[in-house]
């Protein structure tokens, strides 16, 4: 396998882990409930973690998405040339 292939697989992984980190904060935050005083705040500090994370992931890796479809077009534009 390439290294353009790779990084197109790669740069569609993380988005989906970003949407799972986000899942994983919304579960840890459903279940609050049950917890009291320290382990009340220590999950709701991991949680925004969780999410935080889960945010950064699937911006990344739209962006590298982005840069990777616009290195595309450019090769093919000078392909055609």
């Amino acid at each position: 396998m390439n290294d353009r292939m790779r990084a197109r697989g790669r740069s569609a992984i993380y988005p989906m882990a970003g949407i799972y980190f986000i899942y994983t904060a919304y579960q840890l935050f459903k279940d609050r409930a049950t917890n009291t005083g320290g382990e009340y705040v220590l999950f709701l500090l991991i949680a925004a973690a969780f999410f935080l994370v889960g945010i950064g992931f699937i911006g990344f890796g739209l962006y590298t998405m982005n840069k990777i479809r616009k290195e595309d077009r450019k090769a093919l534009e000078k392909k055609d040339m």
